[in-house]
């Protein structure tokens, strides 16, 4: 099997039909199809096969999806990279996927040309949007190698088609392997559950190096052979405008998201009656949110959760739903969809509905680990069952309550981010002693990054320099939004520190 299949079928129902909506340009499924077998070629020529890796690490834009889509017709697995990566974060990528080829857009190069020496593995860079010495033009090599095409190769159903980042509990990302099998199930899912088909049109707003960005907008586009818009960046009045003009009715976002649409003024200027589907994920939606959303623009948000690579649950688009809650496993909303969730004690028991315990999952959507990291694979798969980490209820309806995490993962924003990659580059700083990062609630993002610090003595800091410290060193997302001072953390009598009695509150010192 190979999932670049789709894109043959597509060409071959409806040539002419639009693919993608871009920047006021317009893809059709043979277009698309013509223009993966040329980069699909361009990229055999430099070495690219079966096993190998391509990082892209671009914004939203046609180029990302051609490349992906090319690398998986040789067998090969993409390799997406966050655009908000340091120079340290991009270069412990690199060396951890080692792609032989990496697609990127002329706004990295500085980066790129930093840290490339201390990348050995990384042989070919390709530019999509200028003429650059020593990196070759993505257009240049669509123009040479138009008309050309390669075979599509025939993969083992659990061959690793993405590879996709997400911070881990040491601190450093960590690649989940998602295989084409996982993503043939799991789009098939999401089909059944939202009834989606060729007449839809659904919206990419979402980062495509995001996960939630490339399965549920973009891959269910081209899994049922409907159009996708595709934006490069957010933007609230274009996300309205284009609703509009594309009759998108299928739109998926974060809570973040919502709130902007929420909130923006012209909101009512624009006939966004198309909508049918609202998807939501990333991090919890407040309630009240969700309401003022479905009362403005009539259309249903569908709360769901999965990790990154898949989706586990939701709410059903038809029937009674539970606001608040990620819905029901898929399993349970059709039979004929492979999926299983359980509330478990730190024994594995089950726990009986209402109350709380860790919700772990099997089903032929979930990936098959971590790459290279085994220990972590073996403790988060255990007994065929992959346990999240995420801490919830169940009631007796069967729909499932997050109360919190198992660990402290931070979620700003959709973005995750763990507090000790925080605590580590703060812990670099000539001035710091010891700190304690946590999140505290923060409207519309969910949380932010609040950092609690103990300066060493004689040697004077400020909250400004810390904070300008982990924007040099981190995604500007992951860098604390402020810093307390404090004369010593609060710690347990074996030395741990209890966030609990820092999280969501100031101690009033300084």
């Amino acid at each position: 099997m190979n999932i670049s299949d789709w894109l043959v079928r597509n060409a071959s129902r409806e040539p002419g039909g639009t693919a993608i909506h871009f920047e006021g340009r317009t893809i059709t499924h043979g277009e698309l199809l013509s223009r993966v077998e040329a980069f699909a070629s361009a990229l055999s020529s430099m070495g690219v096969g079966a096993g190998d890796r391509v990082g892209l690490f671009l914004a939203n834009c046609p180029e990302f999806l051609i490349a992906r889509w090319a690398a998986l017709r040789l067998g090969a697995t993409a390799a997406p990279m966050n655009i908000m990566f340091q120079a340290r974060e991009a270069q412990y990528v690199l060396n951890n996927a080692t792609p032989r080829v990496l697609v990127t857009e002329s706004s990295q190069l500085a980066l790129i040309e930093q840290i490339w020496p201390e990348c050995p593995h990384l042989q070919h860079l390709v530019v999509t949007d200028a003429e650059i010495h020593g990196a070759q033009s993505f257009a240049a090599l669509e123009r040479d190698w138009a008309g050309h095409s390669v075979p599509t190769h025939e993969c083992a159903p659990d061959d690793v088609c993405d590879l996709y980042y997400t911070s881990g509990t040491t601190g450093r990302p960590k690649g989940v392997m998602c295989s084409h099998f996982n993503f043939e199930s799991l789009l098939r899912y999401e089909q059944v559950i939202w009834n989606m088909g060729p007449s839809d049109h659904t919206m990419v707003a979402l980062p495509l190096f995001h996960a939630k960005g490339l399965i549920i907008p973009c891959l269910l586009a081209t899994y049922v052979g409907c159009p996708q818009t595709l934006l490069r960046r957010w933007d609230t009045r274009l996300v309205l405008e284009l609703i509009e003009r594309n009759q998108v009715t299928f739109f998926a976002g974060v809570p973040t998201m919502y709130a902007y649409l929420n909130a923006f003024e012209d909101f009512e200027r624009y006939d966004i009656s198309s909508l049918r589907i609202c998807r939501v994920g990333g991090a919890p939606m407040p309630v009240e949110m969700q309401r003022v959303f479905e009362r403005r623009t009539g259309a249903a948000i569908i709360e769901g959760w999965g990790c990154t690579g898949w989706t586990g649950t939701s709410n059903p688009l038809n029937g009674e739903r539970a606001i608040g809650s990620i819905g029901k496993a898929l399993g349970e909303l059709d039979p004929s969809i492979n999926t299983e969730i359980r509330i478990v004690d730190d024994d594995g028991h089950d726990v009986p509905p209402g109350a709380e315990g860790e919700v772990v999952i099997r089903g032929d959507q979930i990936p098959k680990g971590f790459w290279r990291m085994p220990n972590k694979t073996a403790s988060d798969y255990r007994a065929g069952w992959f346990h999240t980490g995420d801490i919830g209820r169940r009631d007796e309806r069967g729909f499932i309550f997050l109360v919190g995490r198992k660990d402290d993962l931070i979620i700003t924003a959709g973005f995750n981010v763990y507090p000790r990659e925080v605590e580590e580059v703060l812990y670099a700083h000539p001035a710091v002693a010891d700190v304690a990062v946590v999140g505290i609630p923060d409207g519309d993002k969910g949380q932010s990054i609040k950092a609690f610090v103990v300066r060493k003595p004689g040697i004077d800091t400020s909250e400004a320099a810390l904070v300008e410290h982990c924007r040099s060193q981190l995604a500007k997302y992951k860098a604390p939004r402020a810093i307390e001072f404090l004369d010593a953390l609060p710690k347990t009598a074996s030395g741990k520190v209890q966030r609990f009695l820092l999280n969501g509150a100031s101690t009033g010192r300084r």
